[in-house]
């Protein structure tokens, strides 16, 4: 057919019939009872293309990023229909057995508890699978590429702003945007006494209070088992004295649980007031993390992201976070999108790019 691609896989799996392909998509721990049914969309039987309807039992809440190329989807609240636009097979199993990959991948591919479905596919259509799997990444990789890009001329405009008003980049984030004309040093120190009078002495009484629980003392000494306890002081130093810095240290280290909470320690036991976000590649990781941080601190179960506790978390449609929250770990998605607000990080002392090597 002009203007379309075509599939084909070996001959040796051109008539293999994408039974476990139906059988994933149908048995599904998301809807046993899903009916499939096809239907043949091209004009000719030797250039195939199909379309493939799933009718769910019930409503689902089915979120996905990702569309196969050449493959439109159209979503209803019980039923979701792919159908091959610009791929075209030789044959109708062919056709089914692309569609039905497809749609697998499209539905699942984002899903941690069901990645691993295509493995159980004939590899033919394991194999596609897979190069679906690298279209998507590739196409991650370029959006990151594109965000990183936006984020270095958002930070060029940012400094050149400042330098220009005559504003000194010192103690880390801690003065940006917090005036557009220059701040004397008089000034700035002045009014930094006036703010710390009572706020200093709210926030090191606050620490007191929570370094004086015997969970906390209890938590404390399993930490200190840590590799990263050793270089608590040796880091604090250095992220006082630099603007960026970047810490590197074995997996299992204590990095995305210590380094947040060294932080926090630090501040408030100073009368400091801080603000400290931690972003992780992935919502499971924010959640878990936050409890595990919030546990360390010697708060209860159930305190994450009340008024009684100093951590919470953000993510996708959910934020536990109150007005006492000092640490959050967020998605990346959730501080980019603070970023596109009028606030930008203003009100942010630290920001840790946790997993930074998943950011390429």
């Amino acid at each position: 057919m002009p203007g379309k691609s075509r599939f084909a896989l070996n001959d040796g799996y051109s008539t293999n019939h994408p039974s476990i392909t139906r059988l994933r998509l149908t048995r599904s721990n998301r809807d046993p009872d899903a009916k499939l049914s096809y239907e043949l969309v091209s004009p000719t039987t030797y250039s195939c293309r199909h379309s493939l309807t799933i009718c769910w039992t019930k409503d689902q809440d089915i979120v996905y990023d990702f569309v196969v190329p050449g493959v439109h989807a159209e979503l209803h609240s019980r039923s979701i229909a792919f159908t091959a636009t610009t791929v075209s097979t030789p044959s109708t199993i062919q056709s089914e057995g692309y569609v039905s990959t497809a749609a697998l991948f499209s539905l699942f591919s984002s899903s941690i508890k069901e990645e691993k479905t295509y493995l159980r596919l004939p590899s033919a259509w394991r194999d596609l699978y897979k190069e679906f799997l690298d279209i998507k990444k590739e196409q991650l990789n370029a959006a990151d590429r594109a965000t990183v890009r936006e984020l270095r001329s958002i930070i060029q405009e940012q400094i050149e702003h400042e330098e220009s008003q005559g504003v000194v980049l010192t103690n880390r984030f801690r003065k940006r945007n917090q005036g557009s004309g220059a701040v004397s040093e008089a000034e700035d120190s002045s009014r930094g006494d006036i703010r710390s009078t009572a706020g200093s002495n709210k926030l090191k009484e606050l620490w007191k209070q929570k370094t004086s629980t015997l969970a906390y003392q209890h938590m404390l000494v399993s930490r200190s088992s840590l590799p990263i306890f050793g270089f608590r002081d040796a880091a604090l130093a250095t992220i006082d004295r630099h603007q960026v810095t970047i810490i590197c240290g074995e997996t299992g280290c204590g990095k995305s649980t210590q380094l947040p909470a060294f932080l926090l320690e630090n501040e408030l036991s100073n009368g400091r007031p801080c603000k400290i976000y931690c972003t992780e590649p992935r919502r499971i990781s924010a959640i878990s993390l936050a409890q595990r941080v919030s546990e360390e601190l010697g708060e209860f179960k159930n305190d994450l992201g009340t008024s009684r506790s100093l951590v919470g978390y953000t993510i996708r449609l959910e934020s536990n976070t109150s007005a006492q929250t000092r640490l959050i770990y967020a998605t990346v998605g959730i501080v980019l999108r603070m970023l596109e607000s009028s606030q930008r990080l203003s009100d942010i002392t630290h920001l840790i790019i946790d997993e930074i090597h998943e950011r390429r």
